[in-house]
């Protein structure tokens, strides 16, 4: 473990001496909050980049106290185009966000209630439709918290691939994945070794291991959500629960997801 972040170390170190402007994204999950804190110990305070949904705001309660804590600078601007995906009964809207000349994208995931009790947004209404816009993007290099032995939902749970931690890329934007050879093991150790405040709302600890919980209350990754208009080959129509009314399905007339292997963020199917 001293070795892998000292190898996290050097890259972040390589970062501060080779580029003018970093950015560190961060949706204080475990992974990409280990990011942001090595980075501080070695007196790195770049800002952060942290999309969020304006819904639910219950579910950065715990984002929200480290952002208090640990005084961080937070940026966000909205996504310029939304796609669906739908493989594996896993249902998610994916925003499309400006960086440079391409994108990057951030998947909202939907599991539908229990009989839509409580609070749950319409997916085509208040995620598909949200407003839209492009953004100066100054930054030259963005550094996420990817692990290459991570596994996705998408594509049926194969690994995202990375390969290497550094990325140049033809869209004025780099990217770096400092912890890239971390295991899951490698980051519960080092959170635990820093004193860094576990999310106990939204992981189990399990083993030497955090585990998202079953129950979604407080995970700000899943969304609870009607899809039923949105499912591509569904049912023609459908019962609204929002509206109390049998409406058409509209999925051929939303993006489908297509995603480049040049995606940052994103496994290739």
């Amino acid at each position: 473990m001293t070795e892998k972040v000292a190898s996290a170390s050097n890259i972040l170190n390589m970062i501060a001496k080779h580029y003018h402007n970093p950015i560190l994204y961060c949706g204080f999950g475990k992974d990409s909050l280990c990011v942001v804190h090595l980075s501080r110990s070695l007196g790195y305070k770049w800002d952060i980049m942290f999309h969020r949904d304006p819904y639910f705001p219950i579910k950065y309660r715990y984002a929200n106290s480290i952002i208090q804590e640990w005084n961080l600078v937070c940026r966000d601007y909205p996504a310029r185009g939304c796609s669906i995906f739908w493989k594996h009964n896993t249902f998610e809207v994916v925003r499309h966000y400006q960086v440079g000349t391409s994108d990057m994208v951030l998947c909202a995931m939907l599991y539908e209630p229990k009989n839509f009790e409580g609070e749950y947004l319409c997916a085509l209404k208040d995620i598909y439709m949200q407003p839209k816009g492009t953004a100066d993007y100054f930054w030259d290099i963005g550094i996420q918290g990817h692990k290459a032995a991570e596994c996705k939902p998408h594509g049926g749970m194969k690994p995202n691939g990375l390969r290497w931690p550094m990325k140049h890329s033809t869209c004025s934007v780099d990217w770096a994945q400092p912890i890239w050879d971390w295991t899951e093991e490698d980051v519960y150790q080092y959170i635990t070794e820093n004193n860094i405040p576990i999310n106990t709302a939204v992981y189990d600890v399990i083993g030497n291991r955090l585990v998202p919980k079953e129950d979604n209350t407080y995970n700000p990754d899943r969304r609870p959500a009607c899809f039923r208009c949105m499912i591509p080959d569904g049912e023609k129509v459908v019962m609204c629960p929002k509206k109390n009314l049998i409406v058409n399905n509209i999925s051929d007339e939303l993006a489908k997801v297509q995603m480049p292997n040049d995606f940052p963020g994103y496994d290739k199917e």
